[in-house]
């Protein structure tokens, strides 16, 4: 994507260039002036002002991340609005996403073990402050060049403020499908232990190379959550310690009072074994082939079922190649594209693409690769609607089941 360059300005904040973009918010890397540093500025989108449960939602992220102040948590500087719309004033982070940076490094068993030292402790933090962050997920993760990492995008966080309007219905089920957790799935009231069962998959992942879940569409992926065991990651590599392959499936244990039920408690475990030193020199670098596949591609769909949330980037892409769903760079790459296969249950439901009807299911296009908002709409039936991340070519399945008005 070509980066957006502008003199614009939102409030103080002299806009430089684009450099994300997600269903709800553009994020900027803009100036200020007032203070002469740097700053990550997400702007509602021009389109969702009219909405107000997407400003509300919009408000409730600078709301939740305001009231942290955590070394490990990306700080809210300000917010405001201007030109019709509001903004938020962050920390402009230097750095890569946690499943970028992986790529480039052969991650040892120590080393994921601070990883997780590090994330659940700042998650105890943002629990003890009320607030579950329900989307923890490698993309809201940045790493910086010194191994600090920063948890980003709380705009689908849970606040535990009897004084504010709930903002989920009943039946929408929020985050991103192939970490989120069994009750998670089964849309039930979630706690701390839940962004601590997403961790744990991140974990997985991080030390065999694949996620523990898969599917060919969503529904597959949420029953393999539900019901599958994986195989632990000691048995999927022999290479990896067995006591941080056990730390690991602890705290993606199906049984909610069996994982670990505090980030205090988990962060403590990792800690122990790090100064147990028990492991292998080194968890053996992931097969050279490539780590995806067009099922997988699936898997990497960013849903949220009801209504879409966005998700950012704030990063530095000094050193990052190019993607589709890159900014940073003025190189105009060529377009490619991935053939998303939709279906719903019923058929017959109209398909728009970034706001623009493309036809009815079962239907199959061609789409850019990038980040696209999905949504589907047929009478008598909930509209559905859903942000979706489409990050290599090939055959892209998407099926979704509409539910029924009177929910019968």
């Amino acid at each position: 994507m070509e980066t957006e360059k502008s003199t614009h300005r939102y409030g103080r904040y002299e806009i430089i260039e684009q450099i994300g973009k997600g269903a709800m918010g553009v994020v900027y890397k803009a100036h200020d002036p007032q203070i002469n540093r740097m700053v990550a500025l997400k702007v509602l989108r021009e389109d969702r002002v009219t909405s107000e449960d997407f400003v509300q939602r919009f408000l409730r992220e600078a709301m939740a991340i305001g009231r942290l102040s955590h070394p490990n948590i990306v700080t809210v500087y300000d917010i405001g609005s201007d030109n019709g719309t509001v903004y938020i004033a962050m920390e402009f982070l230097e750095g890569s996403p946690l499943n970028e940076a992986i790529r480039e490094r052969k991650p040892d068993a120590q080393w994921i073990a601070g990883i997780a030292v590090q994330l659940a402790e700042s998650l105890a933090y943002a629990h003890s402050k009320g607030i579950v962050h329900r989307d923890i997920k490698p993309s809201n993760i940045i790493l910086t060049p010194s191994d600090q990492v920063k948890i980003t995008d709380f705009g689908i966080a849970h606040i535990e403020d009897p004084d504010m309007t709930q903002q989920t219905h009943a039946g929408q089920i929020l985050g991103t499908p192939v970490y989120m957790s069994p009750e998670q799935v089964a849309g039930s009231k979630l706690d701390g232990r839940s962004d601590l069962y997403s961790l744990s998959v991140i974990l997985y992942e991080i030390t065999v190379g694949r996620r523990p879940y898969s599917g060919e569409n969503i529904t597959a992926i949420f029953r393999a959550i539900t019901q599958d065991n994986p195989a632990s990651p000691s048995e999927a590599d022999p290479g990896v310690p067995k006591t941080l392959s056990a730390l690991i499936m602890k705290g993606m244990h199906k049984d909610i009072g069996a994982r670990f039920q505090t980030g205090t408690d988990m962060a403590a475990a990792f800690k122990d074994f790090i100064r147990q030193g028990e492991q292998s020199d080194s968890v053996p670098a992931p097969p050279e082939k490539k780590r995806s596949s067009p099922w997988l591609a699936a898997a990497l769909i960013l849903v949220v079922l009801g209504i879409g949330v966005g998700s950012y980037l704030i990063f530095s892409q000094k050193e990052t190649p190019a993607s589709p769903d890159d900014a940073g760079t003025s190189v105009q790459a060529p377009v490619e594209k991935a053939s998303l296969k939709v279906e719903s249950d019923p058929e017959g439901a109209q398909v728009f693409i970034d706001n623009t009807l493309a036809g009815t299911t079962p239907l199959s296009l061609e789409v850019a690769l990038g980040k696209h908002e999905v949504r589907m709409s047929l009478p008598d039936y909930n509209e559905w609607e859903a942000q979706i991340e489409l990050d290599e070519t090939g055959e892209v399945p998407l099926s979704v089941h509409l539910e029924p008005v009177n929910g019968e």
